[in-house]
């Protein structure tokens, strides 16, 4: 189970709705909000509408507690207390009851939630300092709990020193012998940092907490703010300070056409004619552009530029794959330690004729296609080429950053029609993230699989890795006549690095 763990929403309706589409892009299972939907923000009713139709757990914060009565108000900040009793006075009987009704904490299989600290849930005391999680430990049996209250994200983890300590929000996985207090930060009220909204996500399975940050639509939230005449915060000004700003290259210039009055009255004329008929003009210009797509992005698959021929006995080949970004892919966390960082290798292409998770070219689309086939029940993909082409197939960026690598393994199987005739390399080329945060190219290992053999021909290799290199890419890079099968290839970790985590680290 993959469970999504926010907090602290707090009425931002633009970081509340990026954060569920990075939910729904991960596909996580579940989602438990550790509370303070409302308070603060512009946007009680909306958050709070899709906060109970999506989330399946929700726990009560302290604001929300204030709006429903059982907090006294008085009790808050000006700017907290101000929000709130706009809040009241916006959110319907049946908005108040559901918020009324919200438990203080909850349990789950191995983890335990609440909306500050757990010895005492509903009296909300934040834990900020290392020594202020020990409560909370003391008060509980499970290895992890989650928090909120804060708006901070980190860790706080407990080893056999038994002594508390505070990490930074990184990716990790749960140790045995270890005990972790996880806050995910703020969703709408991040006081720290860039102002980005921030939440996490645990594998259940994997037993791996990782953290998101996310930017959102700060200046219309601000915007959104003052119509609802409540003020910016100090954090929301650090903000605007650090905000980078596009430079103005040009003075602005009107490109609208003005219209005289009469031609402006005839206008609302043909707009109120048309307006019942705008509906089917608009799916058939949708459809038209839909398919205008689809036909460029086949064109992009085939327009590519092949580099010289060159001796495949010599050096690999060198082409060049369309042009669109993959997403890329997070290696961390590697467990097991032979978990495959490859994408599964797609039997059939999808819509424009790309590929799910893989990038492609042919260097001649008429002479050459893909052809799924199945061996001893595994799926393979298959490469038929009517004369001597070439092709090459590529994989996301992959990540390694929290890794702690050293070295890959590589390891694939290919299979050769009878005539066949040309050469196959398995590829990976390392990257290294540069200051300003760009990736550059660095080396790439080639090793060509089979050699002159035909038939069944496997490759492993040991690939070191420099400690500069930040991201991998995988790549099959192949010149040839006839028929190639490709086995799903597989790129794991090799060794750890000699170096274990101090207790210091989650």
């Amino acid at each position: 189970m993959r469970y999504a763990i926010v907090s602290d929403i707090h009425a931002n309706l633009a970081a509340w709705n990026n954060v569920l589409t990075d939910i729904a892009d991960l596909k996580a299972d579940t989602i438990i909000c550790l509370g303070d939907v409302v308070g603060y923000g512009p946007n009680p009713v909306e958050v709070l509408e899709s906060v109970y139709r999506v989330v399946q757990d929700t726990l009560m914060g302290n604001h929300d507690a204030a709006l429903c009565g059982r907090v006294d108000p008085e009790t808050f900040s000006p700017r907290a207390k101000a929000a709130v009793l706009r809040h009241r006075a916006l959110i319907s009987p049946t908005g108040l009851a559901w918020l009324s009704a919200l438990p203080f904490e909850i349990q789950k299989p191995g983890f335990r939630c609440a909306h500050g600290d757990l010895s005492s849930p509903a009296r909300f005391r934040y834990i900020i300092e290392p020594a202020e999680a020990l409560p909370s430990w003391q008060a509980t049996r499970e290895q992890l709990l989650f928090v909120g209250h804060s708006h901070l994200p980190g860790i706080y983890v407990i080893g056999a020193s038994g002594t508390p300590h505070f990490v930074d929000p990184c990716d990790f996985v749960l140790e045995d012998g270890k005990r972790y207090i996880v806050n995910p930060g703020s969703v709408g009220y991040p006081r720290l940092g860039d102002g980005r909204s921030s939440y996490c996500l645990f594998d259940d399975e994997t037993k791996t907490i990782a953290f998101r940050l996310l930017p959102f639509d700060s200046v219309g939230y601000r915007k959104a703010l003052k119509a609802a005449g409540l003020g910016d915060d100090p954090w929301l000004q650090h903000k605007e300070t650090q905000r980078y700003r596009l430079p103005w290259l040009r003075e602005r210039l009107a490109f609208g056409k003005p219209l005289a009055a009469a031609e402006h009255d005839q206008d609302l004329r043909e707009h109120a004619r048309l307006r019942g008929r705008r509906g089917k003009a608009a799916s058939a210009t949708a459809y038209r552009i839909l398919a205008g797509v689809a036909v460029c992005a086949a064109l992009a698959a085939g327009a590519y530029a092949w580099s010289a021929r060159r001796s495949a006995a010599q050096q690999p080949l060198a082409v060049a794959v369309p042009d669109f970004d993959l997403p890329t892919l997070n290696a961390f966390p590697l467990v097991p330690p032979d978990k495959n960082l490859l994408p599964v290798l797609p039997t059939d292409l999808g819509p424009g004729g790309r590929m799910e998770g893989w990038r492609y070219a042919f260097e001649d689309r008429k002479q050459q296609r893909f052809t799924p086939s199945l061996r001893d029940g595994a799926l393979l993909l298959g490469v038929q080429n009517a004369g001597r082409h070439k092709v090459q197939l590529e994989s996301p960026l992959i990540n390694l950053a929290g890794t702690q690598l050293h070295a890959l393994r590589l390891e694939g199987r290919i299979l050769k029609s009878d005539g066949f005739s040309g050469t196959v390399f398995f590829q990976l080329v390392a990257y290294a993230t540069q200051p300003d945060g760009t990736l550059a190219k660095g080396t790439t290992k080639s090793f060509e699989v089979g050699g002159n053999k035909t038939a069944a021909a496997g490759l492993s290799r040991k690939i070191e890795l420099s400690k500069a290199t930040s991201h991998v890419r995988f790549r099959i890079e192949a010149e040839f006549d006839g028929t190639l099968e490709i086995k799903q290839p597989a790129l794991t970790a090799n060794t750890p690095r000699a170096s274990q985590a101090k207790e210091s680290a989650p």
